[in-house]
């Protein structure tokens, strides 16, 4: 028996897998548990599971040695704990987008919508990037025939404003924040920042009231500050994938995964996604020739994390 887990800030996404191939899966509010090792021992219980020959955990968060410390969650991982206390024969953590960027290689095309279709090289780099709680990031490099993925912590480059409007942001924000991440916009969270920015809240600390699943509706219902707060949150999303494309050419296609980008495909399907990450001055060419597709697929980090333990027990 294998565990594969995708765990983020708000969602715990857990997969038992039998002979390889999965048997049972279950997802929980991460907030409800204090510890990894509770998340997954509930799990073991409600489905009656026996011991773990192997797991491989995606974490987020900046994953070095056998000790994490998660980013957007009060919690230390110790791999060493997790394989005494759950149970488990070898433990594996890893990024959470290093695990999503491996389940890029399990998707079909009808699970990608193109939003780009650029010149693909199917043997160059790749580029794995999505917001949800937080904002990842992998770059993946080709060798020996197969991608493979690398762990960064790319979300927490600085937010580089691109006009008036976003370095009165900036400003507002600093009022509550000494360093302005990417991340602490291009998020779930972060758009709930942009919408108070928008509404005139006087400050960040006080904005966050409407969820943004709300923002999402209310913009397409046309409200006009839920579409000003898409507008930008779309274009600001453009620009920094572009800054990544530049530091990391993906000729095998930029690749956006995450909640958010699910639920505001239309926004991103508009002229404005494209101009806004190709808006790169005398490097235009270069990013408007890349790939990039919207992954459709549920869990891709899921699928990712059961892909490297079927690894890491046939190697």
């Amino acid at each position: 028996m294998l565990l594969a887990a995708d765990i983020g800030g708000t969602w715990a996404r857990l997969q038992a897998l039998e002979d390889g191939q999965p048997l049972v899966s279950e997802t929980f509010a991460s907030g409800d548990f204090a510890t990894l090792a509770d998340v997954i021992n509930h799990f073991r219980q409600r489905h009656g599971l026996p011991d773990f020959v192997a797991a491989c955990l995606g974490l987020p968060g900046p994953v070095a040695g056998r000790r994490v410390a998660l980013t957007n969650l009060p919690w230390q991982v110790d791999a060493d704990e997790l394989e005494s206390t759950c149970r488990i024969g070898r433990v594996q953590l890893v990024n959470d987008f290093q695990a999503a960027a491996c389940g890029v290689d399990a998707l079909t095309a009808d699970q990608l919508l193109v939003l780009n279709p650029g010149q693909p090289d199917l043997q160059g780099p790749r580029l794995v990037a999505g917001a949800g709680t937080g904002l990842g990031v992998a770059p993946v490099f080709f060798c020996q025939g197969r991608h493979v993925p690398l762990a960064c912590e790319g979300g927490h480059m600085d937010f580089a404003p691109a006009d008036d409007i976003q370095q009165d942001l900036q400003r507002w924000l600093w009022q509550q924040w000494e360093h302005v991440s990417c991340e602490r916009l291009l998020s779930g969270p972060g758009l709930e920042l942009l919408y108070g920015f928008f509404s005139g809240v006087p400050h960040p600390e006080q904005a966050g009231q409407i969820a943004a699943a709300d923002i999402t509706a209310r913009a397409e219902a046309g409200e006009t500050v839920a579409c000003q707060t898409l507008a930008t949150f779309v274009a600001m999303y453009g620009s920094y994938l572009g800054n990544l494309a530049l530091l990391w050419p993906a000729r095998a296609g930029i690749y956006i995964v995450g909640g958010v980008a699910l639920h505001i495909r239309h926004w991103l399907q508009q002229p404005a996604f494209l101009q806004a990450m190709q808006a790169k001055g005398r490097m235009h060419e270069l990013v408007a020739g890349l790939p990039v597709y919207l992954v459709t697929a549920p869990q891709p980090g899921l699928r990712g994390a059961a892909l490297m333990v079927r690894q890491l027990v046939n190697s």
